[in-house]
């Protein structure tokens, strides 16, 4: 899903819904952050203690700590441990008021089954071998002294701490059941970094329904402007992943909440030589940050979101002000990579954002932050209504139709794994790398992709085969994906992936 990065500033009891406009009223959830970006957060006004979530990710030695890992590799450990201060402070404010406070942990099991080859790969490549002997223990790994929550942050035994094998806190653990069973509608993200571990988790939570808060001290990156560029692109869209703010304004926001009494209580081998054997179907030399290849039968294009509702003069994207010529620029390459992926009888899947009639599988916030969703717009495509499922402008454009046989994902989030069956057709065919191309950039294409990576699959993206109405936002994507030796996956033009399929 794509849109405006900041419209014009809208009176919000005008969008929201009666529902909303209710809860407003009610004198026992006054709180509110007034100061966040793009919106007052909650969008509702309804904060209350036992609806909200605090999840400080990975603040852990091996990230922010002299000898860890991010030490290992060569970064400068003062921008991931800037947030440290602020979250001490977010974090007591949290505690006084009886909100819940959840830790995540990313690493691995002793043994490093829950390991893909692939990331313990580009970890070697990139000085500090996951799983390797290290100043503060085996890095990355389960119970050594480095994967540890820093002493600062360190959780009371009241608190949960979740452990994770990959950079979301919701793949391969229990994170939203524990939500989900205590009634949490709300998380207010900290940790590091911010556009990796931080970010993929706020997309993954934003996908299931909860309204996202990212604190913007409260976070830090290996790099600055990836920092910057991911804290930007939360404001897309009136708040397409949520709101930002600082500690400081979430920390006055939480203190008018009433006191609790029980306050405590609440209190990467894939590139050996194998995939370079006869077997390969071939190699993209000219991939960054280092070459792509994959096997025969194991890889597939995905095609994400590729409707008119994006692409077409009249949809959705045109209705927020954007100009769709960016996106339609990007339809000839991929074009070019899916004609040859179909010669090569390469499996394509294609993706649609799409709910369904009754708005029934989309979130409350996801509507109310976007009220053009369900209805018909002035000047639309042929009277339809904006992502529904079989309206005119939710088909895909023609250059791109599926054929016959092709699989078709309807999604009713940004990224293509949640609420589908997506991962279990790509095991079932055995699939194990992917091409991508598809719009938005930083929104669905970018959410995807990280979906797909926590998922153990090797990823590429065509970086001519997709576009964002915002150049900055596909550069920024672009730099993200690759960064810290290919840390999503890699990127490639359209000619070397095409010249790679012969």
């Amino acid at each position: 899903m794509s849109g405006t990065s900041s419209p014009p500033a809208a009176n919000e009891a005008s969008v929201l819904p009666a529902s909303a406009k209710r809860l407003i009223d009610r004198s026992e959830r006054m709180s509110r952050v007034a100061s966040a970006k793009p919106y007052a957060w909650p969008y509702d006004g309804s904060l209350a203690a036992d609806d909200v979530a605090l999840v400080l990710i990975d603040m852990q030695t091996d990230f922010c700590g002299l000898g860890g890992y991010v030490a290992q590799m060569g970064y400068d450990v003062s921008l991931t441990r800037a947030p440290i201060e602020p979250l001490r402070g977010i974090l007591a404010a949290a505690r006084a008021a009886g909100v819940r406070v959840i830790h995540t942990r990313e690493g691995h099991r002793p043994s490093l089954a829950d390991l893909p080859d692939n990331k313990r790969w580009r970890s070697r490549q990139a000085g500090a071998g996951i799983g390797d002997p290290g100043p503060c223990g085996r890095i990355l790994v389960r119970g050594e002294p480095g994967w540890d929550i820093i002493p600062e942050l360190y959780p009371l035994n009241t608190e949960d701490v979740v452990d994770k094998p990959g950079k979301g806190s919701f793949c391969a653990t229990d994170l939203d059941l524990i939500l989900r069973s205590r009634g949490i509608k709300r998380i207010i993200l900290g940790g590091i970094t911010t556009d990796v571990c931080v970010h993929t988790t706020m997309r993954e939570a934003n996908d299931r329904g909860y309204e996202c808060l990212l604190l913007e001290d409260g976070c830090g990156a290996t790099d600055a402007g990836n920092h910057a560029a991911a804290i930007k692109m939360v404001h897309m869209q009136h708040g397409v992943f949520g709101a930002t703010a600082t500690c400081d304004a979430v920390c006055a926001a939480l203190n008018a909440l009433p006191r609790v009494p029980d306050a405590s209580a609440l209190v990467r081998t894939t590139m050996t030589a194998g995939l370079k054997s006869s077997h390969a179907a071939g190699e993209v030399a000219g991939a960054k940050p280092y070459p792509f290849a994959w096997r025969v039968g194991e890889c597939a294009l995905v095609m994400v979101d590729w409707q008119r509702d994006f692409c077409d003069d009249g949809g959705f994207g045109a209705s927020l002000g954007n100009d769709v010529t960016a996106l339609r620029r990007a339809i000839p390459a991929a074009s070019r990579v899916l004609a040859a992926a179909r010669k090569a009888g390469m499996p394509v899947i294609h993706t649609l954002e799409a709910h369904a009639s009754d708005l029934s599988d989309c979130p409350p916030a996801k509507k109310a932050r976007c009220p053009a969703i369900g209805e018909v717009v002035q000047g639309g495509i042929e009277g339809s209504r904006v992502l529904v499922a079989g309206e005119p402008g939710n088909a895909l454009v023609p250059e791109l139709a599926a054929l016959e046989g092709e699989v078709v994902i309807r999604k009713p989030g940004k990224g293509a794994f949640f609420g589908t069956d997506l991962d279990a057709r790509l095991k079932s065919l055995g699939v194990k790398s992917l091409l991508f191309t598809g719009v938005t950039t930083e929104v669905c294409v970018q959410t995807t992709m990280r979906e797909a990576n926590d998922r153990g699959f090797e990823c590429l993206l065509v970086e001519d085969a997709t576009e964002s109405y915002f150049p900055e936002f596909k550069a920024a994507t672009l730099a993200m994906i690759t960064a810290q030796n290919g840390i999503v996956g890699w990127t490639a033009s359209a000619a070397d992936v095409v010249a790679a399929m012969k």
